[in-house]
């Protein structure tokens, strides 16, 4: 192989696998070096481009050394080879709280309210009890560690939402105080390039706004210094925290004979605001007076809508990053959203939204684990009738019909490539992280795959409709550390779970 030109080896070698590669490193000086070409392992990335959880860009691979797109590749690969095994260790990074230590401003709240892999180098807490916790994690080939990096408590202000800016450089958390009176948002800087002489990234009030019962803050945007407010099931508010600008945005209105249709997420993307409602999604164009990053344009925007089922509520969902495809005749944003029915399952739902050429809001059902299969080892029961799939997976031979089957928490990575619940039994004191991978990226065969599509909603193994979520039992929990929240790391594959009492495990 060393007698043939080196353009000749390269193309040869591009068609080993990383493992083989390495192990040619270790045979010679020549192919030593060889192995440190950096258009080797940018041909690699083209070619096994299906295991990162997004696409990588031209320019995002030329920014990185060969040393790092080496990294990349082989943790993307061991990500994928590991992810749905069962997980041996797991790492206790936060004790549960103690009894004197009750939260009584917020009856049966959780004690961590929220849990996030940021930039996947960092977790963020958010607590019940007006506790901010930051830690910075390792590298996943290293032997686990988690440092902290800033710690915020209060007694006053309760933290309730965050966002990372889109160079992934700043993370936002909003705040709200106690008595609903106001609000605020602290900053700080993810910017590893920060020589640590100057000692720990601090958080930083950047600004406070009054905000008043029955408000609820849903989300904000760093780039564009922006709040996104919930007045109930009829308005909602965007405020500026800098400048305090603020504007009042009228809810479509619900059914008459319709539930209580309330907001359950929200999402600033583009010229847009992405509502999640309880039985609906839509998009209401976003005042362009409020923020400087928000361009004034020459047409009028419509408001889009996209409505669920009646008999199907959707409480609490879990929202990717929004993705944007744009280009000199079209403006497309894209995100997935996990969600949880009480009655009927989880449900993986990708959520389009056209700008350009024409405004259109298209919500595509992805996968769905019926509720009575929540955890792999239950069997599926029918869902309802405007569902009309027309028959169940078999029950494999030897189990036993459960329909007690609930999930208490559940989470999908910021690509939306994994996700993870957290499935129980009220007749079993264990509860079980289940993992999968996104229907889309999986070949399923015919026989696991149930899909239906997007308007008859009928069984279709051929069709790119959404499939059966096929859920692996990665970790076992005692039903004593029952986990409130979770968090998912698309890049790394780590899984983090919050409990009810405080304690923060990583697996």
């Amino acid at each position: 192989m060393q007698s043939l030109p080196v353009e000749l080896q390269l193309q040869i070698a591009s068609f080993l696998d990383v493992k083989t590669i390495l192990s040619l490193r270790k045979t010679c000086t020549s192919l030593f070096q060889f192995t440190y070409d950096r258009s080797l392992w940018l041909c690699l990335i083209s070619r096994i481009s299906h295991v990162f959880p997004r696409p990588l860009s031209e320019s995002e691979t030329a920014l990185l050394s060969t040393l790092q797109l080496e990294c990349l590749i082989k943790t993307a690969i061991h990500v994928e080879q590991v992810w749905l095994l069962p997980r041996k260790d797991s790492f206790l990074i936060k004790e549960r709280c103690d009894s004197d230590d009750v939260d009584i401003s917020i009856p049966g709240s959780p004690r961590v309210r929220c849990l996030a892999f940021v930039s996947d180098h960092y977790l963020l807490s958010l607590g019940s009890e007006g506790k901010i916790n930051l830690w910075k994690i390792n590298d996943i080939f290293a032997p686990f560690a988690a440092e902290v990096l800033a710690t915020h408590a209060s007694s006053t202000w309760y933290p309730c939402a965050y966002h990372v800016n889109t160079a992934g450089s700043v993370l936002a958390i909003a705040l709200t105080h106690v008595e609903f009176v106001a609000a605020r948002v602290l900053t700080i800087s993810l910017d590893t390039g920060i020589s640590s002489e100057s000692g720990p990234p601090l958080l930083v009030t950047r600004g406070e706004f009054p905000i008043f019962l029955p408000q609820v803050i849903k989300a904000i945007d760093a780039d564009l210094e922006l709040v996104l407010i919930s007045d109930g099931a009829s308005s909602f508010e965007v405020v500026n925290w800098r400048t305090k600008a603020q504007a009042t945005v009228a809810l479509i209105a619900s059914d008459p004979g319709d539930s209580w249709n309330g907001i359950t997420a929200m999402r600033i993307c583009g010229p847009y605001v992405l509502v999640v409602r309880m039985h609906a999604v839509e998009a209401y164009p976003l005042p362009s007076h409020l923020s400087s990053g928000v361009g004034e344009r020459a047409d009028i925007l419509p408001q889009l809508t996209f409505g669920f089922s009646h008999t199907m509520a959707y409480r609490r969902v879990s929202l990717t990053k929004t993705m944007c495809v744009e280009d000199d005749e079209s403006e497309i944003y894209g995100l997935s959203a996990l969600a949880n029915e009480l009655s009927h399952g989880i449900f993986l739902f990708y959520v389009e939204l056209t700008v350009r050429p024409l405004p259109s809001l298209s919500v595509s059902p992805v996968g769905v684990r019926p509720m009575a299969i929540a955890a792999p080892q239950t069997i599926v029961v029918p869902l309802p009738e405007e569902l009309s799939l027309p028959l169940p997976p078999l029950v494999p031979f030897g189990f036993v019909q459960d329909t007690r089957t609930f999930v208490s928490a559940w989470a999908l990575g910021d690509y939306g490539r994994r996700g993870i619940w957290v499935a129980g039994s009220r007749t079993n004191m264990i509860r079980t992280v289940v993992a999968f991978t996104n229907p889309r990226d999986v070949s399923n065969t015919s026989s696991e795959a149930l899909v239906w599509t997007n308007n008859s909603l009928q069984a279709n193994v051929v069709s790119n409709g959404p499939r059966l979520i096929n859920g692996q039992v990665v970790h076992d929990i005692p039903l004593q550390d029952d986990i409130a929240v979770c968090a998912v790391s698309d890049t790394t594959g780590r899984i983090a779970l919050g409990s009810w009492a405080g304690s923060i495990t990583i697996l």
